[in-house]
């Protein structure tokens, strides 16, 4: 696990005063991503240089050390993650011809690039991030950068006329000095309206993500050439209609016992995130299945009994036989560590204090490496109001916009639809073409259209609209075909979606709020505390095999994601598999809030900062419409969030 970054001079006249200086400046910025080691590298003719920041987990000797060469030192890598089928792909490469000096997971992809080229991606199972400079006279010399299917390590780059950076976060491109402070317009209005900064956009002007799934490639002999970028993979949309329920069965126990046994392997300790939900125990106990050693466990508490789930997660860990180690969280707790929280943050995000804390309390309980249950909820239908309610919003905004009258008359139906504190981002959907994508925004976006109006200034709503549109970026990422969704533009047929209804969603969730909030949030905070958390359950054969599966097998029987459960029945105590609540990893932020408010909104230089990109009077109507209990915490908490660390990142 490590942080990497690099500085390309794509002409040969280009002049970056310091440019080994600056390298050395974006490795220390992301010394939290990798303690135990740092290394650059710069290229001979001083045009291309590489920086990585090493956190040791397997083979913990000098030779895992990065930026790693192959034998000749013509081609060179700096990688961030884990590879788990390193088992196979090593003999078959020794069986090549290949010598390996190391036993890392680096030099398999090192030495998988030199013998498959860029479909060295397609032969690796794990989560990564890397970048290869590939100097040999066989071929034109190029950069190639790589980034895992779901999304799990982060990824990204920037072209600066004649420069191109890459890094692991944002941080770490704004301490080369050579990048623009400017917010972008469309990310902004992305983290208003979902929650965060949605792919590929950035907070940063200019800055991009490299999306889960695709590749980039620089090439380094034609002057300023722009990147190549390329998908490798996307999420399944084919559905095995024929399956028995007793084979779907088989084969989601059969990877999800492969899924967490292969992630067991660590030369330093390693134990498991554990909130007494179906999700960490079930990955808990296939720990306990694949091992007879020690399994540690971590969880928090609240003092506010009901956001408490600590008798499920002690009885979880009496039943393996873990060492449990428990934490208690307050609000003072939160304010506290706030500072850090929004350094760690990288980008706005309404999520992430609890991955947080649990990295804290993961690392205080002396580990480096973490398992998480992260992914069963977007796999099985762990979210009852999305699973649920999308396709419920859809039928509401149907029968709403028929009603003779036009949309005036329509909006009046309001009323009738659930949900009412949805009631402004329902109203936007009212006035769009039905779709699935219209109906998720109106059900798990944060602020409106029209909020969002409202708090931008005219200039930067104007800016964002030319590049963003919330709807046609979930469609594009979750649609049946893989594209914009037709009903975006004409009459969309609801009975023939709601077969398909279950997998849509999880597509949904996987490709967006998975993608741009849990997954990065999870990665950032436990980064900010040198801590690798593996998570088995967004494995990506057992994502395929389960997107295929169809949305009857995995809603037959009761409670919360019953096929889950069911596949894992044996190894479950009763009190975890007979539970017919959801209750979720959140923190007590409604009874936090408003005592909140007052530290996250005292600094008078905020308000003023704030003042040039968003409307104040909106920024205060959002705060006194939640105290009158007319909205939810999640959207003054979400501008709380902005205004701090906008004045945090200077």
């Amino acid at each position: 696990m490590c942080g990497i970054a690099g500085i390309c001079l794509l002409k040969s006249s280009t002049v970056l005063p310091d440019f080994h200086k600056r390298l050395s400046l974006m490795a220390q910025a992301m010394s939290h991503r990798g303690p135990d080691d740092e290394g650059i590298f710069v290229t001979s003719n001083g045009r291309v240089g590489l920086a990585s920041r090493r956190l040791a987990i397997r083979d913990l000797s000098p030779a895992g050390h990065m930026p790693m060469s192959n034998a000749a030192q013509t081609v060179w890598i700096v990688y961030n993650g884990e590879i788990y089928n390193t088992q196979e792909l090593r003999p078959e490469l020794e069986r090549l011809g290949y010598q390996f000096h190391s036993q890392s997971d680096t030099e398999v992809i090192l030495h998988g690039y030199e013998a498959w080229g860029e479909k060295v991606v397609e032969r690796i199972r794990g989560m990564f991030a890397f970048a290869i400079l590939d100097t040999r006279e066989s071929a034109p010399p190029q950069l190639f950068l790589a980034r895992d299917r779901l999304g799990i390590k982060p990824l990204y780059y920037t072209r600066q006329a004649d420069l191109f950076l890459f890094a692991s976060e944002l941080k770490t491109l704004r301490a080369s000095n050579a990048l623009g402070h400017d917010i972008s317009a469309a990310g902004l209005v992305g983290y208003l309206m979902l929650g965060s900064v949605p792919n590929p956009l950035t907070i940063y002007e200019g800055v991009s993500a490299l999306e889960p799934g695709h590749t980039l490639t620089l090439p380094l002999d034609a002057g300023a050439s722009d990147p190549i970028i390329k998908p490798y993979w996307s999420l399944p949309t084919e559905v095995l209609e024929n399956i028995s329920y007793q084979d779907a069965l088989e084969q989601v126990r059969a990877l999800l016992e492969e899924a967490v046994r292969i992630r067991l392997v660590s030369d330093v300790p390693l134990g498991a995130f554990l909130s007494g939900g179906l999700d960490s125990s079930a990955v808990v106990a296939l720990m306990r299945k694949a091992t007879t050693g020690t399994i540690r466990t971590c969880s928090m508490i609240f003092e506010e009994a009901t956001y408490s789930e600590a008798h499920y997660a002690k009885a979880m860990a009496e039943a393996v036989g873990a060492e449990h180690y428990e934490r208690v969280i307050t609000a003072n707790d939160l304010m506290q560590e706030l500072d850090r929280i929004l350094w760690a943050m990288d980008q706005p995000t309404i999520d992430g204090v609890n991955s947080y804390f649990v990295s804290q309390t993961a690392r205080q309980a002396g580990l480096t490496v973490a398992l998480s249950g992260l992914g069963g909820d977007e796999l099985f239908g762990g979210y009852p109001n999305t699973f649920l309610g999308v396709p419920q919003m859809m039928r509401s905004l149907q029968r709403a916009q028929s009603v003779p009258g036009g949309a005036a008359v329509a909006r009046m139906a309001i009323g009738l639809l659930p949900n009412r504190h949805r009631g402004a981002r329902v109203q936007d959907a009212l006035g769009r073409p039905l779709s699935p994508a219209s109906a998720y925004l109106a059900r798990r976006g944060l602020f409106s259209w029209s909020e969002v109006q409202a708090l931008l200034s005219p200039d930067i709503w104007q800016e964002a609209l030319k590049t963003f549109d919330p709807i046609r970026h979930i469609a594009e990422r979750a649609d049946l075909n893989g594209h914009a969704s037709k009903a975006n533009h004409q009459a969309f047929d609801q009975r023939a979606f709601a077969p398909q209804a279950f997998a849509w969603t999880s597509r949904a969730e996987l490709s967006t709020y998975t993608h741009h909030q849990l997954l990065r949030d999870t990665d950032v905070m436990s980064m900010a505390h040198s801590l690798e958390v593996r998570v088995p359950l967004l494995d990506h054969k057992l994502v395929e095999a389960s997107l295929k599966l169809p949305a009857h097998i995995k809603q037959a029987g009761t409670g919360p994601k019953p096929l889950l459960n069911a596949a894992l029945q044996d190894l479950l105590p009763p009190i975890i598999s007979q539970r017919t609540d959801k209750q979720g990893f959140t923190f007590p932020f409604d009874r936090w809030i408003q005592q909140l408010k007052s530290n996250l909104l005292q600094d008078n230089a905020i308000r003023s900062k704030l003042s040039s990109g968003l409307n104040p009077t909106a920024v205060e109507q959002m705060w006194n419409r939640h105290a009158a209990g007319k909205m939810h915490w999640s959207r003054p908490w979400a501008l709380a969030v902005l205004q701090s660390w906008m004045q945090a990142s200077g």
